[in-house]
């Protein structure tokens, strides 16, 4: 697990709460400050889950998504945000990651991980190479509108 906050003790508090659920999902936990180092650690050795702020000072967290999805990485991915925003939270699924708000991540991590997705949906670990199979973005099948013949 990859957890990347310009907030180390934010990050660090984090993982310590999350450790003993995660640990049969992601043995080993990093931090990452800052995109730069988060970004050479995703490409040298790829978690099986990422977990980023949205603002990672110059950068986007949602950066670290594309980069993870365009290299065909199998990392599932959460990005989090200090307060809700709607519009940000459909970007963000539509890069294929999870979005939550801070104060919900700890508590919400163990659903996210063990979470069972729809076929194809680009947050399923190994989907990526199928995402352009007709599924459009990181949509889960409660997503799509529903199509009541009108």
């Amino acid at each position: 697990m990859l957890i990347v906050d310009p907030n180390l003790p934010s990050a660090a508090a984090l993982a310590r709460i999350v450790e003993p659920e995660l640990k049969p999902y992601s043995p080993e936990v990093a931090l990452c400050a800052d995109f730069s180092t988060a970004r050479a650690r995703l490409r040298a050795a790829p978690p099986e889950l990422l977990i980023t702020a949205l603002r990672l000072r110059e950068y986007n967290g949602l950066n670290l998504v594309y980069l993870a999805a365009g290299a065909g990485l199998r990392t599932r991915s959460i990005v989090f945000t200090d307060n809700s925003d709607s519009g940000m939270a459909r970007e963000v699924r539509a890069a294929g990651a999870f979005y939550e708000v801070r104060a919900r991540l700890a508590k919400a991590l163990p659903a996210y991980i063990s979470a069972v997705l729809p076929p194809r949906d680009r947050r399923a670990v190994g989907e990526f190479e199928r995402r352009r199979s007709g599924r459009t973005g990181g949509r889960r099948a409660v997503d799509q509108p529903l199509n009541n013949g009108s």
